[in-house]
């Protein structure tokens, strides 16, 4: 507003230079531009430092963090990779027992198999000779009375021995 009023009293223009606005204006910046230095600058500059290590020691802390949840994620991929070797392991040898298991089992099964095939066939044999024997002895009697009759006469038991010998022994000749 004062240029306006300069201006309209007929007092220079725009493009005038007023020197010892000029210079005042110098030394007010140059006093006040020392004083900043003297007094603020090193303020500032305590402040930027201060500052700036502040920053470089939460990069550093960063990085260390950083480093450490790295191991720690190495350390746990190599914790889980040992427990799913070992879970592998449980598994194989749990594969292993029951197939053993099943072998075993198998292997008595056979055995009991065949304990009880063997116990069947001596059943069966001595089933077959107690048969042959009863047979035997039937046929010896009716030989022995029909022999009886033929002759019509009663033998004596040592007749009736020899007799039945020589009976069994044709039968078995026969087989």
């Amino acid at each position: 507003m004062h240029e306006v009023m300069i201006i309209a009293a007929g007092g220079g223009g725009l493009t005038d230079v007023n020197v010892p606005t000029v210079l005042w204006a110098w030394v007010s910046f140059i006093v006040t531009f020392m004083a900043l230095k003297k007094v603020a600058w090193p303020m500032l500059q305590a402040k930027m430092e201060e500052r700036e290590v502040r920053i470089a020691e939460g990069l550093e802390k960063a990085e260390l963090a950083e480093r450490r949840a790295q191991e720690l994620l190495e350390k746990q991929e190599a914790i889980l990779e040992e427990a799913r070797q070992e879970a592998q392991k449980v598994i194989a040898d749990g594969r292993a027992a029951a197939e053993n298991v099943r072998g075993q089992t198998l292997e008595k099964a056979q055995a009991e198999i065949a304990a009880e095939r063997d116990r069947a066939k001596k059943e069966i044999d001595l089933e077959r000779a107690k048969a042959i024997d009863e047979l035997k002895r039937t046929a010896v009697d009716l030989t022995l009375e029909a022999a009886g009759r033929v002759i019509e006469r009663e033998l004596k038991d040592e007749d009736h021995r020899r007799l039945a010998a020589e009976v069994i022994g044709r039968v078995d000749s026969l087989k």
